[in-house]
């Protein structure tokens, strides 16, 4: 176990849903920085202003954030770079990240310098999902899990994904395509993850054009596709949708707002997968970016606050100890439902999810 980094203490009141503290980040003093400046591409909570706060007043490092919606923006904005990349961290989803690597977009992780790997939990650390080509390509954060969100208010708890194909839910339902369509897959007898399907492209295709031709037979359904979460709870907000096939995070934050929704993994099961904190490849402020995620680690607390933020239950070890109970309760699932859940192989994902990248458009264009 690699020695943890001395830090000094620096305690914030958060402004997220719950109680909880933002403990300071753990700083590198001898830190080789190129700069005063670090570049982020993230999704909404993931960086919360109190740890960006901190970390820049221990550092004087700036972090500049900018906010994405989904993985196809990033990977579309590092493709148009062409090798120079304008951001330093990214944030990508583990069962995405095979394109980002094989895209060459991505640094491997330089285990040397990451002082406070061992602070996630083993399960994530030793995960095959944070490898691929026997490197290290990413710090998971934090880990999503993806079912149905309803109105409680309105309808009766969902035991099955064919609620959202039901003409009496017809539009005032919501999904993202990509991440919808494994479920889906499942739901028709098809193989959602995909193993099954491995050496066997032809089968895949089949499948995920019986897929695709569903969902374009039930478009009537859909009130309208989304992208951000954050679009799932504006619509749950103003009475637009009573259900959604979304992940915990929306459903977790309407949730402690006292908002009356609901969020269960449906009999045919559910998806599960991280998201982590990767460094692009040739990074300008290479230095920064470790200075950055040996902060992040330092602390449960960070992770706590993560998990505030987003929704999603962290990767990191001791969080869970400083949530509330009524935080507790919403962030967990039943033995059932996590029996349920299925993780993403970034194996299999690496020929499936190109296929239903595809198809999604072909949905969206019908």
């Amino acid at each position: 176990m690699k020695d943890q980094l001395t830090r000094r203490s620096m305690v914030k009141a958060t402004a997220v849903l719950g109680a909880g503290a933002l403990a300071a980040p753990a700083i590198i003093g001898t830190a080789r920085a190129q700069s005063q400046t670090l570049n982020v591409w993230s999704y909404d909570g993931f960086i919360t202003d109190e740890f960006r706060d901190a970390f820049t007043e221990e550092t004087g490092i700036e972090v500049n954030v900018r906010l994405v919606s989904d993985q196809a923006e990033q990977f579309n904005l590092m493709a148009a770079e062409n090798g120079e990349f304008s951001a330093d961290i990214v944030c990508v989803a583990g069962h995405r990240f095979y394109q980002f690597v094989d895209a060459e977009f991505l640094e491997p992780v330089d285990m040397d310098r990451l002082n406070n790997w061992s602070l996630l939990e083993n399960q994530y650390a030793d995960a095959e999902w944070v490898s691929r080509n026997g490197r290290i390509w990413g710090v998971p954060m934090v880990v999503v899990t993806t079912g149905l969100i309803y109105n409680s208010d309105v309808m009766e708890r969902p035991d099955s994904l064919s609620a959202m194909f039901d003409e009496a839910n017809a539009g005032m339902t919501t999904y993202q395509i990509q991440d919808f369509f494994p479920l889906v897959m499942n739901y028709l007898g098809y193989d959602g993850t995909a193993r099954s399907y491995a050496g066997n492209p032809d089968i895949a295709q089949r499948a995920v054009n019986a897929t695709r031709d569903f969902l374009i037979e039930n478009k009537d359904k859909v009130r309208r596709y989304y992208d951000a979460a954050t679009e799932v709870q504006q619509m749950f907000l103003t009475g637009d949708v009573s259900l959604a096939a979304g992940s915990s995070g929306p459903a977790a934050q309407l949730i402690l707002e006292g908002f009356p929704v609901g969020f269960t993994i449906p009999r045919e099961g559910g998806l599960a997968y991280a998201y982590g904190f990767n460094i692009s490849r040739n990074a300008a402020n290479l230095d920064n970016a470790y200075v950055f995620l040996n902060a992040l680690l330092s602390s449960p607390e960070n992770g706590a606050a993560m998990v505030r933020s987003t929704g999603f239950n962290s990767a990191m070890q001791g969080v869970e100890d400083l949530l509330t109970d009524a935080e507790r309760q919403v962030l967990s699932l039943t033995d059932a439902e996590r029996s349920a859940l299925t993780w993403v192989d970034v194996e299999t994902a690496a020929f499936i999810f190109d296929l239903i990248d595809v198809a999604a458009e072909e949905i969206r264009a019908a």
